[in-house]
């Protein structure tokens, strides 16, 4: 004779609900947000992703008409880009690099992530510094958590600094190759002339 079997019900509860923060569900599947992977060989590469994340920045200050240029530094393990625009206001510094954002205008209950806040969450360490009117605010993160803040005086022209080192966990064996990063500045300078922007030290032509 058959027996019926009732499935067992499932313990639904206050344990059941799993909330990930801003900076987890970007580590747990950054292929969304990046793209590609990789090891730095192609310039699809997340590595140089990350890098458009924070280069965005800086070039939209100047098509906005604040600052002129901007500077890159690239070395194996790391990237700086020190933009000379009018800074991030210094109480909104780490606002404008981590967690999400609301949309505002035609799409107010939009939520996003900003490509800066990207490379926060995929960074072993994150330093983002902000230069305005004789003051810095700056943050250190490491895998988009805050570890510091502060503000200080400085002597710094206005503008933003902001290094970055990409998470071994995620990129492995990675590292930044100085050719394929003066291509992307090649092409920034060339969509936005008269836009300075060096690379190591040396000045990127908008034309070769």
């Amino acid at each position: 004779m058959e027996q019926n079997h009732k499935p067992a019900k499932e313990q639904f509860d206050d344990n059941s609900i799993k909330t990930l923060e801003w900076n987890e569900h970007i580590q747990r599947r950054p292929e969304m947000y990046i793209g590609q992977l990789g090891e730095g060989f192609d310039p699809k590469d997340g590595i140089y992703a990350m890098l458009d994340g924070v280069l965005v920045m800086a070039v939209d200050e100047f098509q906005m008409g604040f600052g002129k240029g901007f500077s890159v530094e690239v070395k194996n393990d790391y990237a700086v880009v020190r933009d000379y625009g009018r800074g991030i206001p210094l109480e909104s510094v780490v606002s404008a690099t981590s967690g999400i954002s609301v949309g505002i205008g035609a799409n107010p209950k939009e939520v996003t992530v900003h490509p800066v806040k990207v490379t926060n969450a995929l960074s072993i360490d994150f330093y983002v510094a902000s230069y305005r009117d004789g003051e810095c605010s700056w943050a250190k993160y490491s895998k988009g958590n805050l570890l510091e803040k502060g503000i200080e005086k400085t002597t710094e022209d206005n503008g933003t600094y902001i290094k970055f080192v990409p998470d071994p966990e995620v990129f492995a064996d990675y590292a930044f190759r100085e050719g394929i990063v003066k291509e992307i500045l090649h092409s920034i300078a060339r969509q936005n002339k008269g836009l300075s922007i060096s690379l190591n030290g040396t000045i990127v032509p908008d034309s070769f």
